[in-house]
């Protein structure tokens, strides 16, 4: 019998140590996200393939490449899945680490 319930602590102690992790996971990806958009501006660079002027045999055209054309600015949209990812992931792991924890404690300190 004590044997069986120290691993049905150790499995809670497990769960709880993962819910735990899971939860702090989430919240520090929506803070990444917040410092990366609102803090320091973090710009998405897209670039435009360049314009390419092919050589012409009778005209002996040497070929030109353009510099491509690159537009830069802040992706709001990537920002938004960014805090939803890690919300949705805080607001199921964290609760269920503290249930966890709850339940541990009271399976330790009823013996």
């Amino acid at each position: 019998m004590n044997w069986l319930r120290f691993i049905f602590i150790a499995a809670l102690l497990v769960i709880f140590v993962v819910s735990t992790i899971t939860a702090l996971f989430g919240a520090g990806e929506m803070l990444n996200a917040l410092f990366r958009t609102y803090v320091f501006r973090v710009e998405t660079c897209e670039y435009r393939p360049p314009k390419i002027i092919t050589r012409v045999p009778e005209t002996k055209e040497i070929e030109t490449v353009e510099e491509p054309e690159r537009e830069c600015k802040i992706d709001y949209n990537r920002f938004k899945e960014d805090i939803s990812d890690g919300l949705a992931m805080f607001i199921i792991a964290a609760p269920l680490a503290l249930v966890f924890f709850i339940k541990t404690r009271k399976f330790i300190y009823e013996s």
